[in-house]
């Protein structure tokens, strides 16, 4: 595992157990067995063993918010940062209390409440609908995000206190009493229902990412304790695990996308905590489970405190746990998880050790406990089987995707980028494509590899005609062949085309993500129906959350829409779920250097060079595909594409480094040295050149076009006004050979700039009146603006250059 990455300030995280109804005295698992109980989530031995009491209804409200509406913005001196894994948190939960271990909770009886769908008024209501729940059933209140101790002032007493609240999406911190929810309404929710089982989660950040004006930014150990202090309110019979102590932190790890705490507790939770092996997890198990397990993964720096006023509080079961082999539960050489899902499809059978395990539905997590040692799995849907060995140590998840798309291996060695810890196994398709039309298709990869798009689709074409599938009644389709003959005619801007074709390509395979995005992307780049390209990338994010490739793709998008910031987020995430994945750092770079802020204008420069040297290993990495790669592999159609591979890529990846360097001169001119400005732009001048060889040599001339803005506006700032004339003259020429580029505003506001330092006003203030035109202004700049050009055609009446 990786070192801790952020530190997520005061994390303070309760679980608060609410068991008020007596238990009977515990039984061994073979008492269990003997008495034929069936173990069940919220259920009392008595509830199951009368046979005939009320049936115990789940309900459950669960609250994430990692983005906030006003998230890193300042308002009047006050902050609230985003957070990186609160609403990841939030969907394990999730996940898990829909599995047969946490209870099988019906989605009807969920409310999953994330970032922008956590506003305050949400909030309030499904909390009020926990009402509908009986006496005899059992909920669990969920919520990760910020807390803090925020100031109220009484308006009938005019006397000012401490409030703790929950930071919801809409949170406004100059206005908490209507935006934010007071931590006791948690209390209240609890004295209000009419159930007498559940728990209250509670993973949220005290104060340390919110700033106030003329208060300090680290009141945790306050908020922890008022909220406790609230808790404690509850009758007799409330439990409380806390995350950590009160002068402690909690801490998150990138590699997990949880929290720790978090993340032990949906471990243990989910089997690891059956210290008696009874195939329960009961409250005293997850306490001792959470005591041991975060201090290990925190270096000691972060300790769980619990505590119950109720003895028989301790065994209800929290959890039931699947044993793959019942036979085997004993204490020899420990127990490992094995945490399977499958995103997209139904009816997959899991054996483990040749030993039916489960058949997994569509988006249901199931957890096996298996023994430490070599284990085999299969998984086999209608005629596709796989099978996986797999080695497991004791005390550790081992955590597996089921996916029937386009790629065939998620191994390191079929993939141009790491795939990271999350296991990938992809089942074959149904049909074997015939020797004759593989063999077409292979020539079509070794044309497409050598960037000969339009052999590639003739080749391709060709492998198509000669499969044969009684799965379709036009004769079918060579699935795989349509989804590189698609990203064959994206790379010749044949956008349209290439929706036709991933079309096609996703009706053989509805549950085909990688497919799927490939798709959003090319109706992206043909700037057709952005609402639903929106909604279907972040359908994929959602089933598949470590897919970086979607999350670059929604990030162009809202780059695109005017939401650079957005567009960070999503890139800051994708990096996370995949470190080495290059895409993911130009486009970072990108959206940082359209930011008004120094610092991420020059992050920006550093995320450039990181895209810059990635691709530069994925090319050294990229093989011909027919003698190279094992198993098709999205990630080889990914970076087979232009704006991937070869000339293209690596005239991108120049093209933003320099783009990064001559940014942070334009908008830091004050605040830099001549000395930083002139290193900045001549390094910048190096890359440019490097830039412009390539992009000359490209078929789709977009990207030159783009270079020549940049190049323009670097000859600009070192005083080269000809140059930068020329440049910017050329780029608009270039530009308007495509009318998807409309005309380039920044060149028109550089050529601006660079004809009124050369005393040239008429053709100044032309192109400043055509950059208003096309610049998106605000109503008031764009009326400063026409001002700047009357003035400028005023001085060039007075200097003979127009009459």
């Amino acid at each position: 595992m990786s070192r801790f990455s952020i530190l997520r300030y005061a994390i303070v995280a309760s679980l608060v157990s609410t068991l008020l109804v007596p238990f009977a005295h515990r039984t061994s698992a073979a008492q269990t067995q003997e008495r034929g109980l069936k173990i069940k989530v919220g259920a009392t031995s008595a509830d199951i063993s009368s046979g005939h009491g009320p049936e115990v209804g789940l309900w459950a409200v669960l609250i994430g918010v990692s983005r906030y509406q006003y998230g890193d913005q300042d308002l009047d001196g006050n902050r609230i940062s985003n957070l990186k894994h609160a609403a990841e948190d939030c969907e394990a939960m999730r996940d898990f209390l829909m599995s047969p271990e946490g209870g099988g909770f019906q989605e009807d009886h969920i409310t999953n409440l994330q970032d922008e769908y956590a506003t305050k008024a949400s909030v309030q209501a499904a909390l009020a609908n926990l009402k509908r729940a009986k006496p005899n059933d059992f909920f669990v209140i969920y919520i990760a995000a910020h807390g803090a101790v925020l100031p109220y002032t009484d308006p009938q007493t005019n006397t000012t206190r401490d409030i703790p609240y929950f930071l919801l999406y809409d949170t406004d911190l100059r206005d908490p009493e209507k935006t934010a929810l007071r931590m006791e309404a948690f209390r209240q929710t609890v004295d209000g229902v009419e159930a007498k089982k559940g728990i209250v989660l509670s993973d949220t950040c005290y104060s340390g990412g919110v700033q106030l004006i003329g208060r300090g930014v680290d009141d945790s150990a306050v908020a922890n304790q008022r909220y406790l202090d609230l808790m404690n309110k509850v009758p007799q019979g409330v439990g409380f695990i806390s995350a950590a102590r009160q002068t402690e932190r909690s801490y998150e790890k990138d590699d997990f996308n949880h929290g720790v705490f978090t993340y032990c507790l949906v471990d243990g939770l989910s089997g690891a905590a059956d210290a008696n092996q009874d195939g329960k997890v009961t409250f005293d198990e997850i306490v001792g489970y959470l005591d041991e397990r975060v201090p290990q993964m925190t270096n000691n720096k972060q300790h769980p405190f619990a505590n119950t006023t109720a003895v028989e509080a301790n065994y209800l079961a929290l959890s039931v746990v699947t044993y793959a082999n019942l036979a085997s539960r004993g204490p020899v050489g420990g127990f490992g998880l094995l945490k399977i899902r499958v995103p997209d499809i139904d009816g997959v059978d899991v054996a483990i050790d040749d030993k039916p395990a489960a058949t997994l539905q569509k988006g249901v997590v199931r957890t096996f406990r298996v023994p430490a040692g070599d284990h085999r799995l299969q998984f086999a849907r209608a005629n596709t089987k796989r099978e996986w060995p797999t080695k497991v140590e004791a005390g550790k998840t081992y955590p597996f995707t089921i996916n029937f798309a386009f790629s065939e291996s998620g191994s390191a060695d079929d993939s141009l980028t790491d795939p990271g810890e999350q296991v990938n196994v992809y089942l074959p398709p149904d049909i074997k494509a015939p020797k004759a039309a593989e063999d077409l298709f292979l020539q079509g990869v070794d044309l497409f590899n050598k960037q000969d798009y339009r052999k590639a689709i003739e080749k391709l074409n060709q492998a198509n005609d000669k499969f044969d599938s009684k799965s379709k009644a036009d004769g079918g389709d060579y699935a795989e062949a349509l989804v590189y003959r698609g990203r064959a005619e994206q790379s010749l801007s044949m956008d349209k085309e290439a929706v036709k074709t991933f079309q096609r390509a996703l009706q053989l395979k509805p549950s085909d993500f990688e497919t799927k995005t490939l798709l959003a992307e090319a109706r992206f780049n043909a700037i057709a129906n952005l609402d639903q390209v929106e909604k279907d990338l972040r359908d994929v994010i959602a089933a598949h959350p470590d897919f970086a490739f979607a999350r670059v793709v929604l990030a162009d998008l809202l780059h695109y829409l005017g939401k650079p910031s957005q567009a960070e987020w999503e890139l800051r995430l994708a990096i996370n779920d995949d470190p080495n994945y290059p895409a993911a750092y130009l486009a970072l770079a990108d959206a940082l250097t359209y930011q008004p802020s120094q610092d991420k204008q020059k992050e920006a420069i550093k995320m450039a060079e990181k895209a810059l040297d990635l691709f530069k290993k994925v090319s050294e990495k990229k093989v011909k595909f027919s003698t190279g790669l094992k198993h098709l592999s999205i990630s080889h159609v990914i970076f087979g594409h232009a704006n991937y591979s070869n000339n293209n890529v690596m005239a991108e990846a120049h093209h933003m480094v320099a783009k990064t360097r001559t940014r942070l001169v334009q908008f830091n001119s004050r605040k830099l040295s001549s000395q930083e400005k002139a290193g900045y732009l001549d390094s910048a001048r190096t890359e440019l050149n490097e830039a412009l060889s390539l992009a000359q040599k490209l078929t789709d001339k977009r990207r030159l076009a783009l270079v020549l803005e940049t190049s323009a506006m670097n000859h600009f700032l070192k005083a080269e006004l000809p140059a930068a004339i020329e440049d910017g003259k050329q780029a608009l020429k270039v530009a308007a050979q495509f009318p998807d580029m409309k005309d380039l505003p920044d060149v028109h506001l550089t050529l601006y700039g660079a004809y009124k330092s050369s005393q040239d006003y008429a053709k100044a203030a032309d192109n400043l009146q055509k950059y208003i035109e096309v610049g998106g202004l605000s109503p008031d700049d764009a009326a400063n603006r026409k001002q700047e050009v009357t003035a400028l055609l005023n001085k060039a009446r007075a200097n003979g250059q127009i009459k």
